[in-house]
């Protein structure tokens, strides 16, 4: 499988000293957070991401050639306990989540295009409640996930009236259901 991997990251990473990073772009209910694995600020694509340094942990990504939905987690530790309650009304199972491995050079910017590492969807969120801290770890799914849950769509003009309201075919389906149809050759 071929990598998109731009060629100013390529030379960055054959080179030495390598200065990798990860950038995590989270969406939550009330806006969507940006940080990565160093400290302050970097700007990138418009963006903020604020440094999170060593509190923050990622999970093993893995890859495999077989047709298979893996995961990965995203922990933030050091949270204020006082803030559990509204920490967890924020996050929203199904949200947008995707990480990012970048290269940096001596001045700490990026090089080239950092990589997709991981692109999916927020799921169970797990918290670890310490004596003066807490952590809180979101489960990450592959968006593969989906081929094995069950579509709960339905051929009616309700069910297609929440995604296109004012699409009526269906109206024509339902009534093929009180019908009863003789067939002759």
């Amino acid at each position: 499988m071929t990598r998109n991997v731009s060629s100013p990251m390529l030379s960055s990473l054959l080179g030495s000293p390598v200065r990798p990073g990860f950038l995590a772009a989270l969406t939550f209910r009330s806006t969507t957070e940006y940080v990565w694995t160093g400290l302050g600020n970097l700007v990138y694509g418009g963006n903020t991401y604020r440094g999170i340094g060593s509190l923050g942990k990622i999970g093993a990504v893995a890859e495999s050639t077989e047709l298979r939905a893996d995961g990965t987690t995203v922990t933030l530790s050091g949270i204020d306990p006082g803030l559990l309650a509204e920490s967890l009304t924020d996050i929203q199972i199904g949200a947008p989540a995707a990480i990012y491995f970048a290269a940096f050079d001596q001045t700490m910017a990026i090089v080239g295009t950092p990589y997709p590492l991981f692109v999916g969807t927020v799921d169970q969120p797990v918290v670890q409640i310490g004596l003066d801290e807490m952590a809180i770890s979101l489960k990450l799914e592959n968006k593969l996930a989906n081929l094995q849950r069950a579509n709960m769509r339905r051929y009616t003009a309700a069910d297609q009236g929440l995604y296109f309201p004012n699409d009526t075919a269906f109206v024509f389906v339902e009534l093929l259901n009180d019908q009863a149809l003789k067939w002759t050759p």
